[in-house]
C-alpha cells in the first residue's frame, strides 16, 4: 500500500542534530514510504570569497567532494530500512529555506523532515531560522524534530525524548473538521502506534462551551483507533500538558498557507517534542 509519506526530502548540515533526524526518518518506512532524498545545502558568500580572492567555482568545487562523501555515509543509515535513497548536493548563497522549499516542489516530495537545530543548535536556532522558514513556505507538511541537548565528558550531544518518533502522535484541532490529507496522515499513523486527539475550548460562557464539548465529541467519535479530549483554557498550554500527560511523542498541529498561526508558533517555541506543521 502506497504511503502518504511516499518520498521525503530530509535536509542535512551533517551536525549530530540533522543525523538525529534522519534515523527518525526510517520510521517511515513502517508506514510504506519509499524513497528518502538527502539534501546538503553549501552555503557560501560572495564578497567574502573575493576578500579571501577564492572564485566561487574553486571554493564549491572543495566543498562539494567533502559533502557527498558525508552524504553518501549518511545514505547507508536510511538503506538499512529497506528505502531507496537519492543524495543532493547544492551550492548557494540566497536563503536556504527558500531553497529547501524549491527543491522539495521539483522533487515532488510528500513531507520535509527536518532538525529544530543545526551546527548552531547550542544557540538553540530555531525561531527565524531555517526550520520555521520552511515550516511557514512549505505546502507540503513539514515535520520538525527536536532532541534533548545533553553535556558528557565535556562533549555536547543529542539524546531522544522518545523511543519511536511515531509512537504517540497527538493531534491537535481548531474546528470540527479534517481535510482527506489529514485524515489519511491519522490513518496512517494510527496503524503503527497510539493516537490522541485534542480540542482546546478557550475562555467562553458556560452554555458556549457545552455547546462546543458536544459539537467536537459527535466530530471525534466518527475517527476510528484514536483518544480524543476536549479542553478548557489556554490552546498552548493545554496541548503542552496534555502531550506530557499522554507521553506523546510528535504533536501535529495546522496553519493556513503560509502563516503559522499563534498556537503552531508557539508549539514550536515551546514544545519539547518534535512538530509536525500541516496545511489547514
Amino acid at each position: 500500500m502506497t504511503s502518504v509519506f511516499n518520498k521525503i526530502l530530509i535536509p542535512t548540515d551533517f551536525s549530530d542534530y540533522s543525523r538525529k533526524t534522519i534515523e527518525c526518518g526510517r520510521e517511515f518506512a513502517d508506514l510504506g514510504a519509499e524513497e528518502i532524498v538527502l539534501l546538503h545545502i553549501g552555503l557560501y558568500d560572495p564578497f567574502i570569497l573575493s576578500l579571501a580572492r577564492m572564485s566561487v567555482d574553486e571554493y564549491v568545487e572543495k566543498i562539494k567532494e567533502k559533502a557527498e562523501n558525508e552524504l553518501k555515509e549518511l545514505a547507508g543509515i536510511v538503506e538499512e530500512k529497506g528505502l531507496k535513497v537519492r543524495t543532493i548536493f547544492l551550492a548557494t548563497y540566497t536563503d536556504p529555506a527558500e531553497e529547501i522549499v524549491r527543491i522539495s516542489e521539483e522533487e515532488g516530495v510528500d513531507l520535509i523532515l527536518i532538525g529544530s537545530k543545526g551546527h548552531g543548535w547550542l544557540k538553540a536556532k530555531l525561531i527565524g531560522g531555517t526550520s520555521e522558514s520552511v515550516a511557514r513556505l512549505s505546502k507540503v507538511p513539514v515535520l520538525i524534530t527536536k532532541f534533548q541537548v545533553e553535556e558528557k565528558d565535556g562533549e555536547k550531544y543529542c539524546r531522544l525524548t522518545f523511543e519511536r518518533l511515531l509512537d504517540r502522535v497527538l493531534f491537535t484541532f481548531d474546528k470540527p473538521e479534517i481535510s482527506e490529507k489529514a485524515l489519511k496522515i491519522l490513518e496512517e499513523f494510527s496503524r503503527v502506534g497510539k493516537v490522541f486527539l485534542v480540542h482546546v475550548v478557550e475562555k467562553r460562557n458556560e452554555s458556549e462551551i457545552e455547546e462546543e464539548i458536544r459539537e467536537y465529541g459527535d466530530f471525534f467519535d466518527g475517527i476510528a483507533n484514536a483518544e480524543w479530549k476536549v479542553l478548557w483554557g489556554n490552546p498552548v498550554n493545554e496541548i503542552l500538558n496534555y502531550a506530557r500527560e499522554t507521553k506523546s511523542s510528535l504533536i501535529v498541529v495546522g496553519k493556513k498557507e503560509r502563516k503559522l498561526g499563534k498556537v503552531a508558533d508557539s508549539l514550536l517555541r515551546h514544545s519539547e517534542i518534535p512538530i509536525m506543521i500541516l496545511n489547514k
